[in-house]
């Protein structure tokens, strides 16, 4: 759960290029994917839930089903016999930790700094590793099937592309598929490409308003329910890199051929593995060319007029003429 309170507060604003009345604050999102989780929970009885916050330079565990008893108290203590109690534990303790991270940001971290998205996923993926490990006596047919949703309202950040992407990775190898909800905000590429790797759902919700229906119709499906079900593909992927060098992400990028590295022009070591490029390469990718009109900063010779002479002595050779004898 993406938690950037910046663009939570843009997002409950409604701009004139919105639909009307198209606006979603974060308590209002809290509310609609609270019904989500609590609708992935009664599909089946062994179905659970774990619920992972994305701040501003960190990232915490905010709710469990695995460490939580579905017997475990509420805050006030008194039971609601109208009320599931498994479900209202989920509310309680995932909205109370959603508080806790809003009242631990300061004034200076909601305009600098990035979101933990990275340590949120690891969190995630090592949770789902630590349940394949206990359940690896279990027969095939009673393990897990993990899947990871991120609901995301924060653009990419160029500087994480690498965890990011080992991340991606190790979901892609032990084949937990990554979903991915873009609430607010351009489209993320580095989440794309995570949902392409790992067969996942990438889908950018149109009205804000009505999150919790595109919750319910695209990701609540489980992947052997989803092959029966018109799912929303990704008719383009941005596969684009960032530059290691950088940061930026690059259309045309030069690679590095010991290490992988991705640089935005060529260069004569590779600043990852030290690795030196032969300069016949280098020469051939235009590394060292200059632009066309550009001087080498040297000045250039001063233009001198000659008059049919020596331009040296600055006197030119006299023509005959009446009163100079041939």
């Amino acid at each position: 759960l993406d938690l950037n309170p910046l663009a939570w507060s843009l997002s409950g604003e409604s701009s004139p290029e919105d639909p009307p009345a198209d606006s979603l604050t974060l308590q209002q999102a809290l509310d609609q994917i609270l019904i989500f989780c609590n609708a992935h929970l009664s599909l089946r009885h062994e179905n659970q839930v774990a619920v992972f916050a994305a701040g501003l330079g960190k990232s915490r565990q905010l709710f469990s089903s695995t460490l939580t008893p579905s017997s475990a108290s509420t805050s006030s203590g008194v039971r609601d016999s109208n009320t599931y109690q498994q479900f209202r534990v989920v509310d309680e303790r995932i909205a109370e930790g959603v508080r806790e991270v809003i009242a631990e940001l300061q004034d200076e971290d909601a305009s600098a700094g990035t979101v933990g998205l990275v340590g949120a996923l690891s969190m995630a993926l090592c949770h789902i590793n630590r349940l394949n490990s206990s359940s690896s006596l279990v027969p095939n047919l009673s393990k897990p099937k993990p899947r990871i949703a991120i609901m995301s309202v924060t653009e990419d950040a160029s500087a994480q592309y690498v965890p990011i992407m080992n991340c991606i990775f190790t979901a892609q190898k032990n084949n937990i598929p990554i979903d991915v909800c873009k609430i607010f905000g351009p489209d993320a590429v580095f989440l794309q490409q995570a949902c392409h790797l790992t067969s996942g759902s990438y889908f950018k919700i149109q009205r804000r308003a009505g999150l919790l229906q595109y919750l319910i119709m695209a990701f609540l499906p489980g992947p052997s329910a989803r092959k029966h079900l018109t799912q929303p593909t990704q008719d383009q992927v941005d596969l684009r890199a960032a530059c290691f060098c950088h940061r930026k992400i690059v259309d045309i990028g030069y690679v590095c051929s010991v290490c992988l590295s991705i640089f935005c022009s060529p260069l004569p070591v590779c600043s990852t593995c030290r690795t030196k490029f032969p300069m016949a390469t280098l020469k051939r990718l235009g590394f060292g060319a200059k632009p066309p009109g550009a001087s080498n900063g040297a000045p250039r010779p001063k233009k001198r007029k000659i008059v049919g002479g020596n331009p040296a002595s600055g006197t030119g050779t006299p023509t005959p003429g009446p009163a100079t004898p041939a």
